[in-house]
């Protein structure tokens, strides 16, 4: 009996409960809602769209093609990486990255244009190329040149070439004499050219120590 009686509460608080729900859901706040969809309910049913869609739902063929369209191995690879994809998808939406893609498409189509891309595929598709390329990146004299020209831009990207370069040719359209007391003159008294000049010895002196280590 008691059991019975605690039965007949839950149903009773069952009840109030989805009548509460019910109440809230007609509340004032949403009717506005509720009135727009039962509108686009009664558009579609209509134009016949809602039969459609009652008849396809009781269509298992139809679920069956369905659902091997939406569980192929693409999607379900695609449905995993959701994460990346709006990772991706927020870093293509930066102005910067737009503007670099489109500069780098118009250098892709200009080398199409040229014939660069073609040539660059038909030499990439010979096997003996691409076994030379891989043979040269894969030189370990090829690795430590890489790794000491990083060290030197490291240590000389302070040097600016153009403004020295512009030094240059200023000297050499001067009408200053070049004769040899006075490059004399200029290497003992000019405290940029003798820095220069002990860099440019002290390189020949690193390039012929390694030309004596080989033999």
């Amino acid at each position: 009996m008691n059991d019975l009686k605690a039965q007949v509460g839950e149903l009773a608080m069952v009840n109030e409960t989805s009548e509460d729900k019910l109440a809230s859901l007609l509340s004032i706040e949403n009717l506005d809602s509720i009135t727009k969809l039962v509108s686009i309910a009664r558009r579609l049913n209509e134009l016949g769209l809602l039969d459609l869609v009652n008849d396809l739902l009781n269509d298992e063929e139809f679920l069956k093609e369905l659902f091997n369209q939406l569980l192929t191995t693409d999607n379900v690879i695609l449905l995993a990486n959701a994460e990346n994809l709006i990772r991706l998808l927020v870093r293509l939406s930066d102005r910067r990255t737009v503007e670099n893609t489109v500069k780098l498409m118009e250098l892709i189509n200009a080398m199409g244009n040229s014939g660069l891309v073609d040539s660059l595929g038909a030499f990439l598709g010979s096997e003996d190329n691409v076994k030379a390329i891989n043979d040269i990146i894969l030189n370990p004299a090829l690795r430590n040149l890489l790794k000491s020209l990083s060290e030197s831009l490291n240590l000389i990207q302070g040097i600016r070439l153009n403004e020295a370069i512009e030094s240059a040719v200023e000297a050499a359209k001067s009408s200053e004499s070049a004769s040899t007391i006075g490059l004399i003159r200029k290497l003992m008294t000019d405290a940029n050219v003798k820095r220069g000049l002990l860099f440019m010895v002290g390189l020949l002196e690193g390039i012929g120590r390694q030309l004596n280590q080989q033999g």
